[in-house]
């Protein structure tokens, strides 16, 4: 496991963790916290996990745990941008994003802002959504 920093194109510093059984191969799965929590709230799962030779990439979003607090961006389409900086600055392909409560709110803004290509399999854990704004085709917003 590697303790280290990823910067976003505004500056921010996002601390993550990279757990693994040396080989870096194989399944990987980019785990997003929840809101007010850092990213040591999956620390349960990790171990287990790089047992079963699964590589597991945790961070903590900006203002949170150990990543600098810039003062603004907290909105879902640069907490997505944030997480698409780990899985680009890392370059994972083929993983399962796994998002709790408002993680997961941040892998679905991430998929309709960055796509699936990078992305094999999505898991949301009692997840919620981005707000759904009004569009031709949706003229009443509703938040989830």
């Amino acid at each position: 496991m590697a303790a280290n920093f990823i910067c976003t194109r505004d500056g921010a510093a996002l601390f993550y963790r990279d757990w693994h059984d040396g080989t870096r191969t194989g399944k990987t799965i980019v785990f997003v916290a929840s809101y007010s929590l850092p990213s040591d709230m999956w620390a349960d799962q990790m171990p287990p996990l790089v047992r079963q030779g699964i590589r597991c990439i945790e961070y903590d979003r900006r203002g949170h745990g150990r990543s600098s607090d810039p003062g603004s961006g907290y909105d879902y389409d640069t907490l997505a941008d944030d997480l698409a900086a780990v899985i680009d600055t890392l370059d994972l392909d083929g993983i399962t994003l796994a998002g709790y409560s408002m993680g997961g709110a941040e892998a679905v803004r991430y998929l309709t802002r960055h796509g699936a290509a990078r992305v094999k399999r999505f898991a949301l854990i009692a997840s919620t959504l981005p707000m759904l704004s009004a569009a031709p085709d949706h003229p009443e917003k509703r938040s989830a």
